[in-house]
């Protein structure tokens, strides 16, 4: 019987979270703020007539106060969800601060704070809370038989259950340490219930990051050597060039320059966040 109220409230979940994404791609909660915001201005007799009349216009004027940044960078309140929670994903290479900036966003908007790697290591060293659970269960196969696909496909179904917790539903998150691939990337943005609304692509050069990495405390990790650095390198510039033709077409793609210190690089995240366009999908004006 509780494993039946639980598929139930899963899929109640996962419905509440689907249509909470819908509204927002769509901006209809914006919409309908502002058409009654001009009703209660205008006072119309033919009610219906009238939102028939004005509601193409409206809805035009949210977008493009959405898409352009509003006026001098900063977006309409009435054109805002007064409920809009961030959903980030931080991108970038090892060494790039991403760790760092996502620990300063949860706290800064107290956002879910959500480590790729840890729930590897949580499931591969089998301390779960659920020990029959499927899917990390299938983390654990595609790790001990080495395949990649697997591995990104697993880790990702693990990560969009994740996301749909009520922590995360309701004060939204940010996750580190994964995507890796463009794979990755489509479908998280493509696939997933609650797709994240913001990606920020960490840019710095490989010779900084190693400096950072080669000069961090060593906290005895067995992977705090020159040589699995460089391959994490080798693997990131393999893929970088289509990864980032992918974010290019994306609007929710935030690009932060993190070879300044810390502070700055909280500054000018932050800074962008909040001027960045609050719209979800592929940009037309990018082939």
């Amino acid at each position: 019987m509780s494993e039946l109220l639980d598929k139930d409230t899963l899929r109640f979940t996962e419905y509440a979270a689907e249509l909470m994404v819908y509204f927002e791609r769509h901006k209809l909660i914006e919409i309908s703020k502002k058409i009654l915001v001009e009703l209660a201005l205008e006072r119309p007799e033919l009610v219906q007539e009238w939102i028939g009349a004005n509601i193409k216009r409206i809805a035009s004027e949210i977008y493009r106060d959405c898409l352009f940044g509003g006026k001098d960078g900063v977006v309409s309140l009435l054109n805002l969800s007064a409920g809009y929670l961030y959903r980030v994903v931080i991108f970038g290479r090892r060494g790039s601060g991403r760790k760092t900036q996502a620990i300063n966003l949860a706290k800064r908007f107290n956002l879910v704070y959500i480590d790729a790697e840890n729930l590897i290591y949580k499931c591969l060293r089998g301390d779960d809370e659920n020990p029959n659970d499927p899917l990390a269960r299938e983390l654990q196969r595609s790790f001990y038989y080495n395949n990649c696909e697997a591995k990104g496909k697993a880790l990702a179904d693990l990560i969009s259950r994740r996301v749909i917790h009520q922590d995360a539903l309701r004060r939204g998150w940010v996750l580190v340490n994964f995507p890796n691939t463009v794979k990755d990337f489509k479908e998280i943005m493509e696939h997933w219930k609650v797709p994240p609304n913001k990606l920020v692509y960490m840019k710095c050069s490989e010779k900084i990051c190693l400096k950072r990495l080669l000069n961090s405390p060593n906290t005895g990790a067995p992977y705090h050597t020159c040589s699995y650095y460089t391959h994490e390198m080798c693997f990131y510039n393999a893929h970088e060039e289509k990864i980032e033709n992918y974010l290019r077409r994306r609007h929710e793609t935030i690009y932060v320059n993190s070879e300044g210190c810390s502070d700055e690089v909280k500054l000018s995240l932050l800074s962008s966040i909040a001027k960045t366009p609050y719209l979800l999908g592929e940009r037309k004006d990018v082939v």
